[in-house]
């Protein structure tokens, strides 16, 4: 998709100035008093000349519009093409010559484009993770992110986000914002004389140290309350297996309290926003490890399932959804309403006129999730994206079961 956008050479025009600085200010004006932004040894950014690579951790929606907003020089982000979709949207980044990489896939544009923009001088900004933090820690980095540092031969300055998933998780809907303490620390990874001589493993090692951050420990050495009354609303988009009885689907959140539909298992996020401690009820020691556990789990149901030899349900479902699809740059289309099943080898989508689409589970490509919990995948080049029927059903739980069926088929 991202050949049907064309990133203009050179600065920035008169509109795109404006653009760029009128979303500086709307964006700082908001987002700094909401997330209460601090800002450390901010100097190294703004003393860096250019051209150099802006890398971070990427722990929510916010990340590169509180980056953005506090530093003087434009930033030529890497962005999903998902939000070029939109037509302002599109206008806008094509003005500030944002670069589109399509999420989950390979694009040799998107290369071409920050390799251009280096040449020219330009700062660009990218989240080697490709996708936000489900579990406050950092997610697996993109691998070709090593090779792509030592092929633009540009020093890498990081903007650590700290707090940032205490004050807004992935699980949490972006309207509602909660408030604690966000830190933006920035650090010089590497250097101008050092590209040629690190090898692509150690800027691998020196990307993954650099960019570590673990924000439920940061929140326990630096506790600073949160302000929200829904400190637990909507976990269920991303905890999907209760701990206690296994039953999938059946935590409920509501307010600072959780509890299992099935088995009354129940705990309550304090006004930190942490979770309880081992020495309780509560089985893990962080949301990291409660993750871990579920995806062992995910496999063992998803192995035994395929185990069967002709299973008669599906492995899980969801009842009343909403199939979108589309291609290039147009706005995704509304489909059809339906129910969503995933069976040994096929994705099934039984619509409300009977009808059945059938989506071969091997000829997936780019399985991710937009935002919370928009669903999506191509299939023969076409996108198709789910939404579903209440703000609660996990998106998650759909990635990471097809995602180990894929695995265990490319494995056989």
């Amino acid at each position: 998709m991202t050949k049907d956008i064309k990133v203009k050479d050179g600065k920035l025009g008169l509109m795109g100035r404006f653009v760029w600085h009128f979303g500086q200010f709307v964006a700082g004006s908001i987002y700094n008093p909401k997330l209460n932004v601090k800002l450390e040894n901010w100097h190294l950014l703004e003393d860096m000349p250019a051209p150099f690579l802006l890398v971070g951790n990427h722990v929510t929606n916010f990340d590169p519009v509180m980056t953005s907003s506090n530093q003087s020089r434009v930033i030529h982000w890497v962005a999903n093409d998902a939000v070029f979709r939109h037509p302002f949207l599109r206008w806008a980044f094509q003005q500030v010559q944002t670069i589109p990489i399509t999420k989950g896939m390979s694009d040799l544009d998107t290369v071409r484009y920050m390799h251009k923009k280096a040449r020219e001088g330009g700062i660009i900004g990218l989240y080697p993770e490709g996708q936000t933090s489900w579990d406050g820690l950092n997610q697996p980095m993109t691998p070709a992110t090593p090779k792509l540092v030592k092929l633009l031969k540009i020093p890498v300055v990081a903007v650590v986000t700290k707090g940032g998933y205490i004050s807004q998780p992935r699980w949490v809907w972006t309207k509602d914002i909660r408030k604690s303490r966000v830190i933006l620390e920035v650090k010089v990874l590497i250097s101008q004389d050092e590209i040629k001589a690190l090898k692509v493993d150690e800027i691998e090692e020196r990307l993954r140290k650099g960019l570590f951050n673990d924000d439920f420990q940061f929140q326990k050495d630096n506790p600073v309350k949160l302000k929200s009354n829904n400190r637990a609303e909507t976990l269920e988009l991303f905890t999907y297996i209760c701990p206690k009885c296994k039953t999938v689907d059946a935590l409920k959140s509501e307010g600072h309290d959780v509890r299992c539909q099935c088995c009354d298992w129940e705990f309550t996020i304090d006004e930190y926003g942490i979770f309880p401690d081992k020495s309780s009820d509560f089985p893990f020691e962080s949301l990291s490890e409660w993750n871990h556990w579920q995806q062992d789990i995910t496999s063992k149901m998803t192995a035994d399932y395929l185990a069967e030899e002709n299973p008669e349900e599906p492995l899980i479902y969801n009842e009343n959804l909403t199939l979108l699809t589309g291609s290039g740059l147009v706005p995704l289309k509304p489909l059809c309403k339906g129910d969503l099943k995933l069976f040994k080898d096929n994705l099934e989508f039984i619509t409300t006129k009977g009808e059945t689409l059938i989506f071969p589970i091997s000829e997936l490509e780019a399985l991710s999730i937009f935002k919370q919990q928009k669903f999506e995948f191509y299939y023969e080049k076409v996108l198709y994206r789910f939404h579903y029927g209440t703000p609660r059903d996990s998106a998650y739980k759909w990635l990471k079961f097809l995602e180990e069926i894929q695995s265990i088929q490319s494995a056989g």
